[in-house]
């Protein structure tokens, strides 16, 4: 294994003392939970002659619910996420996803605001926080400037931040009465494992009618993907069984994955089109009735 590259640690307490050690030093990046950041350092993908370590800001790390919104901090932790009863109670699609997230020792450090910022097309929180409708809070020393979540992705393993940004709540509306959501993920194994494709679905339903409709996959293409055409073909519609296999066959062509090591992407095509499926019948059902 190849060591660590040398780097200078900073240790702020406040938002504002890691804003400007990100903004004065050169080659700077945040660090929180460190669970892909090391690794990219260690294997040389990026640099860093200084890392500011988010642990000790407190004002990173929170869940809450205010006017309307489900507000988390970038610093949140997955566990913190599984643990939440607010999360279980207005957004266990997340929560869903936070259980995927790797082994317990990188549930307990990994971070929401770094699985994003990492922008892995196969991010397993990326999908659920799409289909809930997330918007980001990213903040400089210049202030802050609020962004939906799909413009943070800007390629494999690439975010939209700028020099001295950083990435500092995301947040929802709480869902409606009569909205459910489901998450589901296919891997290699059983344990903590990379996604060969993850999906996510929401539907807000009322009367049998689809109200509103968001799907997303990820591991299909350089960023995680909204199905907004599939969308379009659900919402206003009598949901059916029928209706949702169609919606999911649909993702089939939407998508655009690669082969790798993984998966193939004749596989992932398929299997896009099986997730989104799946999560779909489940969001209905978890939306007040039964899919029949």
């Amino acid at each position: 294994m190849r060591p660590l590259p040398t780097f200078r640690l900073h240790r702020p307490e406040t938002l504002g003392e890691a804003l400007e050690l990100l903004g004065s030093l050169e080659g700077a990046r945040p660090i929180a939970g460190g669970t892909d950041l090391l690794v990219l350092l260690r294997d040389g993908a990026i640099q860093a002659r200084h890392l500011v370590d988010l642990g000790r800001v407190e004002e990173l790390r929170y869940i809450r619910e205010e006017d309307g919104a489900i507000r988390i901090g970038a610093a949140t932790t997955h566990a913190q996420l599984i643990g939440s009863e607010l999360v279980a109670a207005k957004a266990p699609v997340l929560q869903e996803a936070a259980a995927f997230m790797g082994s317990v020792q990188t549930r307990n450090t990994g971070t929401l605001g770094g699985n994003l910022c990492n922008a892995s097309p196969a991010a397993d929180t990326a999908p659920p926080l799409l289909v809930l409708g997330a918007e980001l809070t990213v903040t400089a020393l210049e202030g802050p400037r609020s962004i939906p979540l799909g413009e943070l992705f800007a390629g494999p393993k690439m975010n939209s931040l700028g020099p001295g940004e950083l990435l500092t709540e995301i947040r929802f509306p709480a869902p409606p009465l009569g909205s459910g959501a489901s998450f589901h993920k296919l891997g290699r194994r059983r344990g903590f494992t990379l996604s060969v494709v993850n999906a996510a679905a929401y539907l807000e339903v009322d009367g049998g009618i689809c109200r509103g409709a968001r799907v997303a996959i990820g591991a299909v293409a350089a960023t995680p993907l909204r199905m907004t055409a599939v969308e379009r073909m659900l919402e206003g519609e009598k949901l059916s069984r029928l209706l949702m296999e169609e919606a999911a066959s649909a993702c089939r062509g939407l998508v655009e994955p690669i082969d790798d090591v993984r998966a193939s992407a004749e596989y992932r095509r398929e299997m896009s089109r099986v997730l989104a499926r799946r999560a779909l019948i489940d969001a209905w059902g978890r939306a007040g009735r039964s899919p029949r």
